[in-house]
């Protein structure tokens, strides 16, 4: 018995020995054992049974990779594997399409072909360090991307010494941020959430984020969303913090505008209402259009802020829409708003959503198709309450009515008089620097609605749902 164990001992030891030189072999001089015994032309029915056992093969994702990409770009992708792009308002988005490997740690990317600039990124690329740095949040504005940590894409030299892979990846990567604006729904949907499914719709779920500046409170916010659009975990590299290989990866988002998907920008063929369905799938939502809420009284969600853009008279508006035959729901509590599993069924059976200019607002991508959303614009906030909510509802079928306040609406009128810049001319003030406008038009204002003037907007919005006002009771 004793010999016995000595043999398989043996044995053991030599196969754990066999294995770390298979692995040292692979792993640093590319060694192929498949080709070596068997030769390359006997590989194919070799390649058909690993596809089978895996399920995908990594030539399945390179014309999903070469979508991202333009015309112009392709083909610098399709001859050196490596491209990226930027706009003057847009940050830079590089894909690669060739094996990669990405050390979480220093969220450095190492790939082993020439880093082609492409598209005005010539400054961005510095030939001599053979570097291309990314800050992967979808919007550039206002200094966003000081707060984003940036992601390095090196080319690793053939005599460098080889970088094991901790984890082997059978599917892409797509990393982006959670920096900028996160916290603030309109920010979340407008630079995280849909250019994340712009970007990894193509991959039908075969797909690994990897999310810099990992935010926990973002990933279980939408949870529902992230799994819908990959069926792995998010990384978090502050916890993982190991070499991962790839068969490719897109390092940044594609953005389009607000709240918008533009179906002729790459990739081409997606649209708003694609994103909507997606939603109405990923949230269970059962109301397909407007008229299929099933209720006699139409349900109104009035929007209510709590510390700036308030609406002093609240009640006499609440008021005022259920003497118009409104069913009312006053949602005050960010904290409900935040529960999107529940909350986006709420909203899916309103017919008209509420609200002065705000992340709340961002809600009406919960809307059944068929329904009316009205903005109350505040003093000085005509650009951004239509270019962020007012241009991008009509693309989700829905739609659109605003009631811009007078001055006399504007809790500013109490401090300055009519005739001064700040009521006469808000453009003036936003000249003076864009911090200096929103201080004074986004977080000192408050609103007093004209409840009559405000009642005429509402019985067009009735109009469009087809109804009408109920005579007035007396």
């Amino acid at each position: 018995m004793e010999g016995r164990r000595r043999v398989i001992c043996g044995a053991t030891q030599t196969i754990g020995l066999l294995a770390f030189i298979y692995l040292f072999y692979t792993q640093s001089f590319a060694f192929n054992p498949m080709t070596f015994c068997f030769g390359k032309r006997n590989l194919s029915k070799w390649n058909a049974a690993l596809m089978d056992e895996v399920g995908v093969r990594h030539d399945d994702f390179q014309p999903s990779l070469q979508s991202l990409v333009g015309d112009y770009d392709l083909r610098k992708l399709e001859t050196s594997g490596f491209a990226c792009n930027a706009t003057v308002h847009y940050p830079l988005v590089c894909v690669a399409i060739n094996h990669l490997k990405i050390d979480i740690k220093t969220m450095e990317i190492y790939i082993s072909t020439r880093l082609n600039s492409t598209n005005g990124t010539d400054l961005l690329v510095k030939e001599k360090k053979e570097a291309v740095q990314v800050r992967p949040y979808a919007w550039s504005q206002f200094d966003l991307l000081k707060s984003v940590t940036p992601v390095k894409i090196l080319r690793e030299p053939p005599q460098t010494p080889a970088r094991y892979c901790d984890y082997n990846h059978r599917v892409p990567a797509v990393v982006f941020s959670s920096g900028g604006f996160a916290g603030n729904l309109f920010h979340e949907f407008n630079e995280i959430i849909i250019p994340l499914f712009i970007t990894s719709r193509v991959f039908k779920s075969r797909v690994q984020f990897i999310l810099v500046n990992y935010n926990s409170y973002l990933v279980e916010k939408y949870k529902s969303i992230f799994t819908s659009l990959s069926q792995y975990e998010v990384l978090n590299p502050m916890v993982n913090t190991s070499i991962h290989c790839f068969p490719g990866a897109v390092v940044g988002l594609k953005f389009h505008s607000f709240l918008a998907i533009n179906s002729s920008e790459v990739p081409i063929g997606n649209s708003m209402l694609d994103f909507k369905d997606f939603l109405r799938s990923t949230y269970g939502l059962k109301i397909v259009n407007v008229s299929e809420t099933g209720s006699s009284t139409p349900m109104l969600l009035l929007v209510s802020r709590r510390k700036t853009r308030m609406f002093s008279n609240e009640y006499e508006l609440v008021d005022m829409m259920e003497e118009l035959g409104f069913e009312v729901v006053v949602v005050k509590s960010n904290k409900r708003m935040s529960k999107l599993d529940k909350f986006a069924k709420l909203v899916s059976t309103c017919s008209v959503l509420v609200g002065a200019h705000g992340a709340g607002l961002t809600n009406l991508v919960f809307l059944p198709p068929g329904a009316v959303v009205v903005q109350v614009v505040p003093l000085g906030l005509d650009w951004p309450s239509t270019v962020y909510f007012g241009e991008p509802t009509p693309h989700m079928g829905l739609h659109y009515l605003d009631y811009k306040i007078g001055p006399e609406e504007s809790s500013l009128i109490d401090s300055y008089g009519r005739e001064d810049p700040v009521i006469s001319d808000p453009g003036s003030v936003f000249q003076k620097g864009y911090f200096t406008g929103k201080e004074m038009y986004l977080d000192r204002q408050n609103i007093k609605v004209d409840v009559n003037r405000f009642k005429g907007t509402l019985i067009e919005a009735l109009r469009l749902l087809g109804r009408t006002a109920p005579l007035r009771r007396g």
